[in-house]
């Protein structure tokens, strides 16, 4: 009898670890939890001209990642007339005006300093804390208005990476990516970076 009871006992820890583990999986993050330097509970975003037709797209991005639906976070935004101290600059360019956009490459996000230096070169993870953000759309591809793009981006700006999962807004080809809202793995990731 007492090696039945141990035996069960096992079997429900195993349970309630595999459940647990389940639960708290998080989209990775940046090496070094690298992020906004500060915070985003008053994340500020500008679209430039060139974006306007992505207005839509960035909007509805901001309100998912600020209600993700899986509780509370600390993320809060706003848009802002000016790219003044913003956390997200958002910009329309093509293979003509950015030589890092390609047929194959829909948008990014680059990293950028207090003093206008970039963090890291485009398509480089930065190594250390950044002050904001620029995300551009390349405009030569119909994909790139597909509402999906912009939380992506703005995952990368908060400072989430890609996952392979495919039931992440963090997947990173439209292809097989099989949600289109942030998702909780995303969400719990935020508040790792941000609620420490």
């Amino acid at each position: 009898m007492k090696n039945k009871m141990k035996r069960m006992t096992l079997i429900a820890l195993g349970l309630i670890t595999f459940v647990g583990g389940s639960i708290f999986a998080r989209t990775p993050t940046m090496p070094n939890d690298v992020r906004f330097s500060r915070g985003v509970s008053n994340c500020c975003y500008y679209i430039d001209w060139t974006a306007s037709g992505y207005q839509n797209q960035i909007v509805s991005a901001s309100n998912n990642w600020v209600d993700t639906g899986y509780g509370w976070n600390p993320i809060y935004m706003t848009a802002v007339s000016s790219n003044y101290a913003t956390h997200m600059d958002f910009y329309g360019r093509n293979a003509g005006s950015d030589s890092y956009l390609n047929n194959s490459v829909v948008g990014y996000t680059s990293f950028w300093n207090t003093d206008g230096s970039m963090t890291s070169q485009k398509g480089q993870v930065p190594t250390y804390n950044y002050f904001y953000t620029e995300i551009v759309f390349n405009t030569d591809l119909s994909e790139s208005y597909d509402y999906r793009i912009a939380k992506h981006e703005m995952g990368h700006a908060f400072g989430l990476l890609h996952t392979e999962d495919r039931y992440s807004i963090m997947y990173p080809t439209l292809f097989n990516m099989m949600v289109s809202t942030v998702q909780q793995g995303d969400h719990d990731a935020i508040n790792y970076l941000y609620n420490r």
